[in-house]
């Protein structure tokens, strides 16, 4: 679970642009992903070269496999599902 906050809209936009290509928006500035360790090697290097530290605020939330699995969801498709995943 991705979630950011910024006051600037250019920012905004770059961190939901890189974050569309890695998972699935669920709010505005809120994206789910499962992804292996490659993968968020390169995520976590393509945003910290867009956020500011002084301004910004971004969360990045590790959620075992189990308890993505019990999530309660209503009104939104579930996340696709990613071959044996080894982190999300």
């Amino acid at each position: 679970m991705i979630a950011y906050d910024t006051p600037d809209d250019r920012r905004r936009a770059k961190m939901a642009k890189v974050l569309k290509g890695f998972g699935e928006r669920r709010q505005y500035s809120v994206f789910e992903a499962r992804l292996t360790r490659e993968q968020w090697a390169h995520l976590k290097g393509k945003l910290e070269q867009i956020v500011d530290r002084e301004a910004d605020i971004l969360a990045v939330y590790f959620l075992p496999p189990e308890a993505v699995e019990r999530t309660w969801r209503i009104g939104h498709q579930g996340l696709k599902s990613l071959e044996e995943p080894d982190f999300v």
